[in-house]
């Protein structure tokens, strides 16, 4: 039955068949959340490059509409972005109120940058007739177009990817562009290209602040191999991007996971949201599932926090579910030798919270399936680490797979660790999400249990408590 195959994920959005990669498009108007995403209609690998189209009224349950934009011509339809031209900046609508434009790459001979325009809330699309509107026949690897309104320059400003560096273009109109200037060739981009730029404008949790972030995914050669997104700090004048961090810093990862990519925000929203795709470029085109391949993460409110003088990405993890079941235990402790096991389902989402007086620096939580698969997740503090471990279930599609999974927890004892599980996929959000990781899990059985072990100190926890998520597409 669609929608009820083994690993088909429950809370996360899936096209009802037939492959997906990057978020594309996402803006908001007139009451719903736009998802377009890369989609080949015809088969399930990574060819013939459409828009699909969801939407949503709450970034959780969604709606398949079917294909926005199709290949014509000037070719096929890469990665983009979408905005609202509130005021009909591109003339392009009969109203003076505007409508949707779509910025995207067309990817033929060489990769061009294309408009196309909505006047019924995206359900339809007309492409821009004098396309391509930023033509290319030089750079190899020139797409991705990221687009949004500078207000303080009053333009239209595109982040535009191209292979080992950033450009930013200028527009009135989002038809006639200019150059403005570029980023990042001093930094490193390891043996991959960069893809799927944007520029944001968050907030400072804790100084009142605001600040620039430039967002890249690169693929390959992430923090634990394959494709990954990592950011950088710093200002924006309206033509220059000036970071924080030099070329010897350490990266700053957005999630160390092995499963988050391409990850893009929602244009028009008063917070800032953003997406990936769930998958690792590694391996995407065999993991063993059918008639879909890829699911999206859940939606994530953003924001940064400054931490000793840096600041860090800080990502809350979206799950509007109503009719959720709670189970909460309080006041637990685990010691040394003698987990502590809990009875959890397959779609729920697990929250600790760490008492101050515990003393273990070396601990970790694991799920169990029926079948005694174990997924894992282990905290060192003296190391400042965490390892993911997957070796478990499903793994001989790809020897990357079930590799190691490490990242840093940022100079921090963990104060609070999420965990959504979700069939075949597990996203961990730590100390309220400065440190978070999103990977796929393919178990043989069904997840009913959740441990809590502790290696060298006993485990004081203020509460325990597992909350069970109900299907969205039920």
């Amino acid at each position: 039955m669609l929608y009820q195959e083994k690993h088909r994920p429950q809370l996360h959005f899936t096209p009802k068949e037939n492959w997906m990669n990057d978020p594309n498009g996402l803006v908001y108007y007139e009451g719903e959340y736009h998802l377009f995403y890369q989609y080949n209609p015809h088969g399930n690998d990574h060819a013939n490059m459409n828009w699909g189209h969801a939407t949503s009224t709450d970034l959780y349950h969604w709606e398949e509409h079917g294909v926005a934009l199709a290949p014509d011509e000037l070719g096929t339809i890469f990665s983009g972005s979408a905005v609202v031209d509130k005021n009909n900046t591109s003339g392009l609508f009969e109203s003076n109120s505007g409508g949707l434009v779509a910025i995207f790459t067309h990817d033929g001979a060489s990769q061009q940058q294309s408009i196309a325009y909505s006047e019924d809330k995206g359900r339809t699309w007309i492409k821009y007739e004098g396309n391509p509107v930023l033509p290319n026949t030089e750079i190899k690897d020139f797409r991705d177009p990221k687009v949004s309104w500078h207000e303080e320059s009053k333009q239209w400003v595109m982040v535009l990817a191209c292979g080992d560096h950033i450009q930013f273009y200028g527009s009135p109109n989002l038809i006639d562009w200019t150059y403005l200037s570029s980023f990042g060739k001093e930094y490193p981009s390891y043996i991959g290209v960069w893809e799927c730029p944007d520029l944001l404008y968050l907030p400072v949790e804790n100084n009142s602040k605001k600040e620039w972030i430039l967002i890249v995914s690169i693929n390959a050669d992430g923090p634990n191999g394959g494709s990954a997104v990592y950011y950088f700090t710093g200002t924006f004048d309206g033509k220059e991007f000036h970071p924080n961090e030099t070329p010897q810093d350490e990266l700053k990862w957005a999630d160390a996971g092995k499963d988050f990519y391409a990850a893009v925000s929602w244009d028009n929203t008063e917070d800032t949201y953003w997406v990936g795709w769930m998958n690792n470029w590694q391996y995407a085109g065999v993991v063993p599932v059918s008639p879909w391949r890829s699911a999206m993460s859940l939606a994530r409110k953003l924001s940064l926090f400054e931490k000793d003088g840096s600041l860090l990405l800080k990502q809350e993890a979206i799950t509007a579910d109503n009719s959720r079941e709670e189970v909460s235990y309080k006041d637990e402790t685990v010691h040394p030798g003698k987990p502590e096991s809990y009875e959890i389902s397959d779609t729920a989402q697990v929250d600790l919270q760490v008492s101050t007086a515990s003393a273990s620096t070396k601990w970790s939580v694991q799920l169990v399936t029926d079948q005694d698969e174990a997924f894992r997740l282990e905290l060192d503090y003296k190391e400042d680490a965490y390892t993911f471990y997957r070796t478990d279930g499903l793994v001989d599609f790809s020897a990357d797979y079930p590799k190691e999974i490490k990242g840093s927890l940022h100079g921090m004892d963990v104060q609070n660790l999420k965990v959504i599980i979700d069939r075949s996929s597990a996203e961990v959000f730590l100390n309220d999400g400065l440190t978070v990781s999103t990977n796929l899990i393919y178990p043989e059985g069904t997840v009913t249990k959740l441990e809590i072990s502790t290696v060298n100190e006993t485990l004081q926890l203020d509460t325990v408590t597992w909350t069970k998520l109900h299907s969205i597409w039920k």
